[in-house]
């Protein structure tokens, strides 16, 4: 963590009395760690054919097999993404794609679900845990409120090494900086049936605010 103070002294003469007011700029930061309670997997469906409708049916059809047996699974939520069809020249022909999400539910039940869907074909991409939204703004908050006591009291330590005292805080910028969850890879992304389904261990999830102000002093 960097910690960086600038000190600047302006002199203001009203009405001809001499006035010396201090504006100290401060920047802090705090980091706040939780474990991930959201599990998620992400899986690519692919289909070849020798024209665009055909590779496009054949996604559909495992696509639609997917969702169905993702909602069987208990507080599982199953969402797709980008869907693409382009041409391919080895073999020539047509290549149609979409993308699928798993998220939520019990933890064993998405990677099982996962390797099930994997062992029938398509390709897991990765695979790990997030923070839910509530938990996302419940650390940001945290976090904040950390980083500003601390920019409070190192103001306040600054004040008094140069004998004056924190008269008002001129201008704060506060930025909290969310984890951007990316997927642990799979270690394969392979269509063949797999012994046991894909195992994940993430890490904790760093959330980080930081703080920056301009914080007048004044003589005692």
């Amino acid at each position: 963590m960097i910690r960086r103070a600038v000190i600047a002294l302006a002199v203001l003469t009203p009405f001809g009395a001499v006035a010396q007011e201090t504006r100290l700029r401060l920047g802090e930061s705090a980091t706040v760690r939780r474990a991930p309670e959201e599990a998620f997997a992400r899986l690519r469906v692919e289909a070849r054919a020798a024209t665009a409708a055909s590779a496009q049916a054949a996604v559909n059809r495992a696509v639609a097999a997917a969702l169905e047996q993702a909602g069987r699974v208990p507080r599982l939520r199953a969402t797709t993404g980008r869907y693409a069809t382009y041409r391919t020249e080895d073999p020539r022909g047509w290549m149609a794609t979409q993308h699928i999400e798993l998220r939520g539910g019990e933890a064993a039940s998405l990677a099982e679900l996962a390797g099930t869907l994997q062992s029938q074909g398509l390709l897991l991409e990765g695979i790990g845990a997030t923070l839910s939204e509530a938990a996302q703004r419940e650390a940001r908050a945290e976090a904040t409120r950390l980083a500003i006591a601390r920019l409070r009291e190192r103001a306040a330590l600054v004040a008094q090494e140069l004998d004056l005292r924190v008269a008002s805080i001129a201008e704060i910028a506060v930025d909290a900086e969310l984890p951007d969850f990316r997927p642990m890879p799979a270690p394969m992304a392979a269509r063949a049936a797999a012994a046991a389904p894909p195992v994940a261990a993430p890490e904790d999830v760093a959330i980080v605010a930081r703080v920056s102000a301009a914080i007048i002093l004044s003589p005692r």
